[in-house]
């Protein structure tokens, strides 16, 4: 196949700089290159549902600290209303 071992072992680690076509040519070798169909389904792409997880994680904590700082304002809003009265 002309693939070093330093390779496959990256590939079996799940390195991401490792070619694709590696992958298929494994898939290929030993009759499982039907999967190949699969690696681009959303649902099967781990890394995207990563991300996505993270930016979900991301965009709570934004929302949560939007929240607080308008809490904030509000008190601080009253606070300041109520002394000039």
């Amino acid at each position: 196949m002309g693939v070093s071992v330093p390779t496959l072992q990256r590939l079996e680690a799940g390195d991401p700089g490792v070619g694709l076509g590696i992958v298929a040519t494994a898939l290929w070798l030993i009759g499982r290159d039907g999967g190949l169909s699969n690696l681009a389904a959303p649902e099967e792409d781990k890394g995207a549902l990563e991300l996505d997880v993270r930016e979900a994680v991301e965009l709570g904590r934004q929302r949560a600290n939007a929240a607080a700082e308008a809490r904030l304002k509000a008190a601080a809003n009253k606070a300041s209303r109520q002394r000039q009265e």
